[in-house]
């Protein structure tokens, strides 16, 4: 049986597992810091939208594994909702009998002892968490180099890669001369980056040394810190590429631009328009070349993802690179199988937990070709786990808007209240 980090759209009959690996590729997961747990908890618990995802982006004959807590109530009848408004849209689904449930925190052990008979396992990374599935230490060990940030900062310039001015260097930072220095050059515009969480979690805009002194409390007195310059927004725009990269070529699979709330990865907007030169794409496979002169690729083909800014005169600068499926990666497959014409925002956003199925009966309202607003709505996915907002439970929910999007964000919150859907409002359009 094959198991690895394989592209989408795979002929063989495929059991689809994937939850938080990042943590776990670089720490002892029995002696973690308080901010790793934390990180790794949320990491774990968002990759319940992609679980839900997955149905509808794979195959009848597949299958997908996912958290036990979609059986609780609420959310057994959130899963069976979402799956009939997907299966709505003329979508292959994945059959509800076909999903195998497991404990978030035995996760990949328990999906091991139920495993179905496919043919492959793919899986968000090949990393250390989900050993019981595959053999491949020899992935382990490529991904440890290409998943690190400090790796890439060693490497890239060496490769032709054009990547913000970087700084490897140790803590503290205060009275640290090359770190000192770093600031001065740069004039307080700089991006301290830690090893571990996705999403830009362990990413934090700071503005002198005693500012990257604080941010670093949290993290272990002994731990590496890398310094970066500061890309100016007012300037570059932040996106994403997704390569498919097999062991004879690489191609681009879709490119979409990143948008953040707070710092944080809240979605990305999915230009019809190809938004890239020659000269620009180019650069990027380069990047992908990169990866494969590490052993990244097979004859299957995997995904790898690639975070870069572009300038007003063309410029691309790199800043890192993600050797998994990417979250955009997700919607862009749900997008080229619904043929969508338009631009697209896929998002997080919160419910709330009493007002789910209410949602849900509103973007049945809204899927593509049943509204005649100027926007549609594709559910995605959405989280098996209450969040909870100035002490009420609500629920994220991963969605697709086609088309308008003030259009549907006014709508929206006119009708469930000015409380629901906060990320909309930071949703720069």
């Amino acid at each position: 049986m094959k198991a690895g980090a394989y592209a989408p759209n795979r002929p063989e009959v495929t059991l689809y597992a994937m939850s938080g690996d990042d943590i776990p590729m670089y720490f002892d997961m029995n002696n973690l810091t308080p901010k790793q747990q934390a990180d790794h908890a949320v990491n774990v618990d968002l990759l319940g939208h992609q679980q839900v995802s997955l149905m509808a982006i794979s195959k009848p004959e597949d299958y997908v594994a996912v958290y036990d807590d979609f059986r609780r109530p609420p959310y057994a009848a959130l899963l069976q909702r979402f799956h009939e408004l997907q299966s709505s849209l003329g979508l292959p689904m994945v059959p509800l009998d076909h999903l195998v449930y497991a404990p978030k925190d035995s996760y990949y052990e328990a999906a091991a002892a139920k495993l179905p008979p496919v043919a492959m396992i793919n899986l968000l990374m090949v990393s250390p968490s989900n050993r019981a599935l595959h053999t491949d230490e020899a992935g382990i060990e490529r991904n440890l180099k290409l998943n690190s940030k400090f790796h890439f900062a060693e490497h890239a310039a060496g490769f032709g890669i054009p990547t913000p001015e970087t700084l490897i260097t140790a803590q503290p930072l205060t009275g640290n001369p090359e770190a000192e220095a770093f600031f001065t050059r740069h004039g307080g515009q700089v991006m301290l980056k830690m090893t571990g969480f996705a999403g830009g979690r362990n990413v934090a805009s700071v503005e002198n040394c005693s500012a990257g002194d604080r941010y670093l409390a949290d993290y272990d007195d002994a731990a590496p810190v890398i310094l970066q310059q500061k890309i100016p927004l007012q300037r570059f725009q932040e996106w994403t590429i997704d390569l498919h990269i097999t062991d004879r070529e690489i191609s681009v699979d879709n490119v979409r631009r990143i948008m953040l709330a707070d710092g944080l990865w809240i979605g990305n907007l999915h230009h019809v328009d190809y938004p890239l030169t020659p000269e620009q794409e180019a650069i990027l496979i380069n990047v992908g070349e990169y990866a494969r002169s590490f052993g990244f690729g097979s004859a299957d083909g995997n995904n790898f993802g690639i975070d870069f800014f572009k300038g007003p005169d063309g410029e691309i600068v790199v800043t890192e690179i993600n050797p998994r499926w990417t979250a955009g990666l997700f919607s862009s497959e749900l997008l080229k199988r619904l043929q969508v014409d338009r631009d697209a925002v896929a998002y997080y956003d919160l419910v709330a937990k009493d007002r789910c199925l209410e949602y849900l009966d509103y973007v049945e309202s809204r899927l593509p070709g049943r509204s005649s607003t100027a926007f549609e709505i594709v559910p995605l996915g959405f989280m098996p786990f209450d969040v909870d907002v100035a002490g009420q439970p609500f629920v994220s929910v991963w969605s697709i808007v086609i088309g308008d999007f003030p259009a549907y964000r006014s709508e929206a919150k006119q009708r469930f209240g000015p409380q629901a859907f906060p990320n909309a409002d930071k949703v720069p359009l």
